[in-house]
């Protein structure tokens, strides 16, 4: 059972929150309430929640205080900032600094508790991601007779590194690039041999990024390669005696990879279903979750195939969609500018305001002026 701390000053929201939702039958256990971001830090330090819903405007040190102190103590907590001020800084900031979601209030009781189970999803994968590696780890020493070491920690610098080399390996994989993900492997390998030479640091390493190749493989309803499976089986990882042999038998199996994903996202015709539902819904509360699961992919590939076949992501595409067609009421209706927010999946009149000014360069009331 996860632990969910709530912060806001709020008495009435924090309360709302606590007694609507049935935490219990979703795994959760409600910690200690926070009304100002000092009591946040105090129940962090004291209680240790696994989630953390925390609201921006709080006495004594507001919410994204409460996040940066979060993320500056590498804390493994998943954050939700709740806002009722929809300010782009706020969320830049957040985003910084590893928020898993931002919900603008006033906001529904199922989108919070969406947002809670999303982040009880990812803390879980990450739990289970550590205890791979380390269970990997403990028996590739045991079984080679050296005794087990602790699993290195990585400078900020180094982890950062591996972390964007992680990172940008998957997309290009994902993409089907099989250029930039061969020149890229060789710069991992490159890094990992600039590293120490310890075979903990090695596997550390390693194996973090085969098992995300390999859950990139899932999402993709992909067939693992043969190759794959050797890169996680510490028996046949010990008989590689160079980090050569190592690197060629993950170029193979990435290579694989790459153009399995490239192949079968030039056949998709899932993307063409994606943006079906999206002109005809579009008025309505859409992510990638409701629309993986209308067309029956998993919302990890239809991110990957989306961007691949459009050349914008989801997010971008839905918003830009929104805006040609509140831009066509804007010129054929009379309707006023909070109705045509709504009319066009924005629940809020200003963030509506806000997101058509960077688009077109000029305010709603403006856009009307010019071209009814």
């Amino acid at each position: 059972m996860l632990k969910l701390l709530i912060a806001d000053d709020e008495a009435d929201t924090s309360n709302a929150i606590r007694r609507t939702i049935p935490w219990k039958e979703h795994d959760i256990l409600l910690c200690s309430e926070a009304s100002n971001g000092k009591e946040a830090i105090e129940i962090i330090e004291d209680e240790h929640p696994d989630i953390a819903l925390l609201d921006v405007r709080m006495p004594l040190l507001d919410g994204l205080g409460v996040v940066k102190y979060i993320h500056d103590k590498q804390l493994n907590i998943r954050m939700i900032i709740l806002s009722g001020y929809d300010e782009f800084s706020y969320a830049q900031t957040a985003l910084k600094y590893g928020v898993s979601d931002y919900l603008l209030k006033p906001c529904r009781m199922e989108d919070i508790l969406n947002s809670i189970n999303m982040c009880k999803k990812l803390y879980l994968q990450d739990l289970e991601h550590q205890n791979l590696l380390r269970g990997f780890a403990q028996s590739f020493f045991e079984d080679i007779g050296e005794p087990v070491p602790d699993l290195p920690a990585f400078t900020d610098a180094q982890y950062l590194q591996f972390e964007t080399q992680k990172k940008r390996l998957l997309e290009f994989i994902g993409s089907g690039d099989s250029q930039k993900s061969q020149e890229l492997l060789q710069d991992i390998f490159q890094s990992i041999e600039a590293y120490p030479r310890t075979k903990n640091i090695i596997i550390n390493h390693f194996l973090s990024l085969m098992l995300d190749v390999m859950k990139l493989c899932k999402d993709c309803s992909l067939t693992i390669p043969s190759e794959l499976h050797t890169l996680i089986d510490y028996k046949q990882m010990a008989c590689f005696t160079t980090l050569k042999d190592l690197e060629k038998t993950a170029d193979t199996a990435i290579s694989q990879i790459t153009e399995s994903i490239r192949v079968k996202s030039e056949k998709s015709v899932s993307i063409r279903a994606a943006v079906d539902y999206i002109h005809q819904h579009y008025s309505e509360t859409i992510d990638l979750n409701v629309l993986a699961r209308h067309i029956h992919i998993t919302p990890a590939y239809l991110s990957l195939i989306f961007k691949v076949q459009t050349g914008i992501n989801f997010l971008d595409y839905l918003t830009q969609y929104r805006i040609e067609q509140a831009c066509r009421l804007l010129k054929e209706t009379d309707l006023k500018n909070y109705e045509i927010a709504y009319e066009t999946g924005f629940r809020d009149e200003k963030y509506f305001s806000t997101v058509f000014k960077k688009a077109t360069g000029v305010t709603p009331s403006k856009y009307r002026k010019i071209y009814s």
